[in-house]
């Protein structure tokens, strides 16, 4: 089978917000016992802080997609210091939690032999590790959401690397995504992988 003796970490981006979708994709991970990493942006926790220490006092790992998604590999040092400074900040101040990892935002810069030195270098002062993922639901592309025609190419991309035996799975906090990662968690199952904790 696809996932035999393989693991998948589940990993969503852009939250807390919307609430009601971050709500439910927790209330699904709390039923099938799962723990995942959540990639919030700053100016989202400051809006939404019951929403940030939601996920933390459910187990999961919050980590840095910096203050209000900008392509770090694009900005100046100054700007991209100030946004993954400035979430680490709010992150702590609101959930007594710190942060280890940084998302940068559409993996940009982030992807080994292709690391932005600007990241690189902020990254490392503020203790943190650059990740990005191995499979990209692409869950917010229409169809939003995790259905059939995003199911093939998820296939497609495990395939693609037999060689790895555990892998970051990426998807975003938004309804479509939440509607569908029941299914989508069954199906993981079905074709045979763990899930890990991150």
């Amino acid at each position: 089978m696809l996932g035999d003796g393989k693991s998948v970490i589940l990993s969503f981006d852009d939250g807390p917000a919307p609430v009601d979708a971050l709500e439910s994709i927790l209330q699904t991970l709390r039923e099938h016992e799962i723990r995942a990493e959540f990639y919030v942006l700053g100016n989202e926790v400051e809006q939404y802080p019951d929403a940030a220490r939601l996920i933390v006092r459910q187990g999961h790992a919050i980590q840095n997609h910096s203050w209000s998604h900008l392509d770090l590999a694009k900005a100046p040092e100054q700007d991209v210091r100030w946004e993954m400074e400035e979430t680490q900040n709010m992150i702590e101040d609101t959930t007594g939690e710190i942060p280890t990892k940084i998302r940068p935002p559409y993996g940009a810069g982030g992807f080994s032999g292709h690391l932005d030195p600007k990241l690189a270098a902020v990254a490392r002062d503020l203790y943190l590790t650059i990740v990005t993922w191995d499979i990209d639901t692409e869950d917010w592309k229409a169809p939003k959401g995790l259905g059939p025609e995003k199911i093939r190419n998820i296939e497609r991309q495990f395939t693609q690397q037999r060689h790895k035996a555990l892998f970051n799975i990426l998807m975003h906090v938004q309804p479509a995504t939440a509607r569908d990662l029941p299914s989508f968690i069954s199906q993981l199952k079905a074709w045979g992988f763990a899930i890990a904790q991150p």
